[in-house]
């Protein structure tokens, strides 16, 4: 049926998106999204960026909480409360916003928080903001719900402020280290050494409890979750930026295996992004970052920027960008979900990669990749959705010469290859 599917694509345009979207479905991946889609919807299933509701087996009257947070899934303060409420399985709403540098955030939403600051919470129709008080005052709220995240002895909520105090140092840290030009000499190695120091500290810490937490228990806690969004963006920059691998090697294997801990939750799953997104995302939220012209910089700028994306992926844990075991699907569902979701999107997808030979929006915000209000060009759309229509046959057979096919009865090939890399570089 996939070989069926890319020859009707070929041959009968109009329905070709109808037989790859059937051929996709078909497959045990499209199945299987077909149903968490369908849950999702519900209320149900598993953690998503795509869901709006979500209810853990509760009536939808149960729902105390609506979480306003960016469009992108990207926000890291964002992320922290997103994974407390999936954690505790506390029922909630979503409401997404642009972050201001990816858009205008609408007028209704700045009327209820005159600042646009996200994450924003209500809780019983109370806005709150400041995500390490969202964190507690839903601990407290909702305290039947899930397993405890905050200590309640005293010995254990000093020892929880001794660690986010020292989350304070190795955020301080790290915006010296990658937010400021590195100066030459042996003075310069002075905000490696300290942001390094910081992470010793942070690895001790984690030695002091029998399991993967930075406190004792079986799960996460709302110290972990302060610690992690911000970790994870560390990951991608320091190496991006500095050529610091934190990851896989010996000075932090406690580290590693926290970070592997978070890996294997479908909470974190959800809601974990990739190097590439990253380090784009990063500066128009924190500022430039500077290289630092090392060796190890420069093959893990090139690694993240393009190098990695090229056929065939050499994917696997011990990669610059690991992907571990829990985190891998396989190579054949990794295709077959990005068929799924291509062919059942197709229009909206075609007429935004069409922005690439369009014209760009009057105003424009502090993210580069950002253009909300750019126009599309409708007369390359034909060629780019036959192209994106033989980049799914790909996806779904595993031939990649099945993208380049219908390359060549493009007549104006350079403006479709520009609209090919605006989506490309925006896929994140």
């Amino acid at each position: 049926p996939l070989q069926k599917a890319a020859a009707a694509a070929a041959a009968a345009p109009s329905a070709g998106w109808a037989d790859l979207q059937s051929a996709a479905a078909a497959t045990p991946t499209g199945a299987r999204l077909a149903g968490e889609d369908a849950a999702i919807a519900a209320g149900e299933g598993p953690p998503s960026s795509r869901a709006t509701l979500r209810l853990f087996g509760h009536a939808e009257a149960d729902v105390r909480v609506v979480l306003y947070r960016d469009h992108a899934a990207w926000c890291p303060y964002c992320q922290k409360v997103w994974l407390q409420l999936e954690e505790k399985r506390v029922p909630y709403r979503v409401e997404k916003i642009n972050m201001r540098s990816y858009g205008d955030k609408p007028d209704w939403f700045l009327q209820k928080v005159p600042g646009g600051l996200l994450p924003a919470v209500e809780i019983d129709g109370k806005l709150l903001t400041e995500s390490l008080v969202i964190m507690q005052v839903i601990e407290s709220t909702f305290a039947s719900f899930g397993p405890p995240m905050l200590p309640s002895d005293d010995a254990g909520v000093g020892r929880a402020n001794e660690l986010l105090q020292l989350e304070r140092q190795l955020f301080g840290a790290w915006c010296g280290l990658v937010f400021r030009p590195s100066m030459p000499g042996p003075l310069g190695a002075g905000p490696k050494k300290a942001f390094e120091a910081c992470l010793d500290k942070v690895e001790e810490a984690l030695g002091e409890s029998p399991g993967p937490w930075l406190l004792d228990g079986e799960h996460p806690t709302v110290v972990d979750l302060q610690y992690v969004s911000h970790v994870e963006r560390m990951n991608a920059s320091v190496l991006y930026w500095k050529g610091i691998n934190m990851r896989g090697g010996a000075r932090w294997p406690r580290l590693e295996r926290w970070l592997d801990a978070f890996e294997q939750r479908p909470a974190y799953q959800a809601s974990k992004s990739d190097y590439y997104t990253h380090v784009m995302d990063i500066p128009p939220q924190y500022g430039p970052g500077f290289e630092d012209g090392s060796r190890e910089a420069s093959e893990a700028r090139e690694l993240i920027s393009g190098k990695s994306w090229r056929l065939p992926l050499a994917l696997g844990p011990a990669g610059l960008e690991p992907l571990t075991p829990h985190m891998d699907k396989g190579e054949e569902a990794a295709r077959h979900e990005a068929a799924y979701r291509l062919a059942g999107n197709a229009a909206a997808i075609t007429r935004f990669a069409a922005r690439g030979a369009g014209r760009p929006g009057r105003k424009q915000f502090g993210a580069p990749l950002a253009d909300p209000y750019a126009t599309p060009d409708d007369a390359i759309q034909p060629a780019v959705d036959e192209l994106l229509r033989g980049v799914a046959c790909a996806l779904l057979t595993g031939d990649a010469s099945e993208a380049a096919a219908p390359a060549a009865g493009v007549k104006n090939k350079a403006a479709a290859r520009e609209c090919l890399a605006y989506l490309r570089d925006r896929v994140g």
